[in-house]
């Protein structure tokens, strides 16, 4: 009892700035859920529902093209949204008008996607809509959580909204995947309800605000102006970070999107066994998120993240080699648990185990980076430009990986995301500022 009243007492004292809380982080971490489940089905099945409607020469190209169209409403919507929600108030604060808007609308396309999966013009018009809507709450969404804890415990914060994305992706890959074997249709659905419920217990925890220091707007924050601050300040550590983070989505949305045909043309593998072996990389990400978190506490965040970048690499190595130099060995079949997967298969979700640990290292660590050069008063703006550097990737890398693909073939892949985690880590040489965690108050409790 001892153990739940303290977990309570330190609730509260979350709630109102005076210590750190995993439990109320949680909550905060429900609406990147939201985002984390969704667009984990979104990029394994949307391309092969993509591949199936459309038959012709160069159609990796097009369809590079059409999953990146929606990012284009991303690149442009996120950070003004991100800079409109750090001047405005509402009686419901200043996030959450985003996400009480956004979720809705973004559940009702997400559940359509599956519906219009066999009619190519209403899927396309889910696609749009259902992007359009996730690129209005999304900065709004992430930015809430250095809004409401302090300072101090910000890594650990965004290890535990991470933790939340992973277990939403987990889901989103494992269970939901074992829906969608029986019913598409209705695994779709179910994620929207799930959204919604997420939507709810939001509302009815969350309350943002004036008084909170963390939250405090003394002036109107211009984007523009904050824009040219990044090329013109003296220490560029900023803009060198935004750079690298690009890089390292250049090669995890090249990853992302194109897993699910890699796994179908190269391993011989059904979308939803594919589903699952990539939910391997969100499971490991989740046990790997606190503990990297919490390494910020005695380690700078640019070697955590350097780490990372050199393992994620080292281990997906393997992978190049076993795709460019197939071997007739790894190709025989054993059971492993309940699958029946080749030798290769099984690297392969080896290397993935591996990556999520390294992925979470370079994740976990370098929004808060970003938040640590934008203040109190430019956190929602710089997070929507954060998303504005990860959204290009998200637009840019999928076609050129699906223009690879139609020239070179599949087996190039993973040399592609090696060559853009190099371009990574030349940036994140050059930066400069980023900070351990500082000085805590003096109340924490772990619940």
């Amino acid at each position: 009892m001892q153990f739940f009243s303290k977990m309570k007492n330190n609730y509260k004292d979350a709630k109102e700035g005076r210590s750190f809380s995993y439990v109320f982080t949680a909550v905060l971490g429900l609406g990147f859920f939201t985002t984390a489940i969704t667009w984990a089905m979104f990029n394994i099945y949307v391309p092969r529902y993509l591949d199936n409607l459309l038959n012709f020469q160069g159609e990796k190209t097009v369809i590079g093209v059409i999953m990146v169209l929606d990012n284009i409403a991303a690149i442009t919507l996120q950070p003004w949204l991100g800079n409109v929600s750090d001047n405005i108030w509402t009686k419901w604060g200043r996030r959450m008008p985003f996400i009480i808007i956004g979720i809705p609308i973004a559940a009702i396309f997400f559940g359509l996607l599956s519906t219009f999966q066999e009619m190519l013009i209403l899927l396309l018009v889910a696609i749009g809509g259902f992007n359009i809507a996730m690129a209005l709450y999304r900065a709004p969404v992430v930015a809430l959580m250095p809004d409401l804890v302090p300072k101090a415990f910000r890594s650990r914060g965004n290890a535990v909204i991470n933790l939340m994305g992973g277990v939403g992706a987990l889901i989103g890959l494992f269970v939901i995947s074992a829906v969608y074997k029986i019913n598409p249709n209705l695994s779709f659905w179910i994620v929207s309800v799930i959204m919604l419920l997420c939507l709810v217990a939001l509302i009815l925890t969350i309350k943002e605000s004036k008084k909170r220091v963390d939250v405090e707007v003394k002036e109107k924050v211009k984007l523009f102006e904050a824009i040219k601050e990044i090329f013109t300040s003296k220490d560029k550590s900023l803009l060198f970070i935004l750079l690298a983070i690009s890089s390292w989505f250049f090669a995890f949305n090249a990853l992302e999107t194109w897993f699910s045909t890699y796994a179908a043309y190269h391993l011989n593998m059904a979308e939803a066994d594919a589903s699952m072996l990539l939910g391997i990389y969100s499971l490991t990400f989740i046990l790997a998120a606190i503990p990297a978190g919490l390494m910020a506490k005695k380690i700078d965040r640019r070697k955590i993240i350097i780490i990372g970048i050199i393992g994620l690499s080292i281990v997906l190595i393997p992978i190049v080699f076993f795709s460019l130099f197939p071997i007739s060995a790894l190709q025989e079949f054993i059971t492993f648990l309940p699958f029946k997967w080749t030798w290769e298969i099984i690297i392969v979700g080896m290397m993935l185990f591996l990556g999520g640990i390294f992925w979470a290292m370079i994740n976990v660590n370098s929004i808060v980076i970003v938040w640590e050069m934008a203040g109190t008063k430019k956190l929602g703006t710089l997070t929507g430009l954060y998303y504005f550097f990860v959204a290009t990737a998200a637009i840019l890398s999928p076609v050129i990986a699906g223009a690879l693909w139609d020239l070179m073939g599949v087996k190039y892949l993973f040399l592609y995301s090696i060559v853009f985690l190099a371009i990574a880590l030349v940036f994140m040489l050059f930066v400069k500022t980023t900070g351990k965690e500082g000085k805590e108050p003096s109340r924490e409790v772990s619940g």
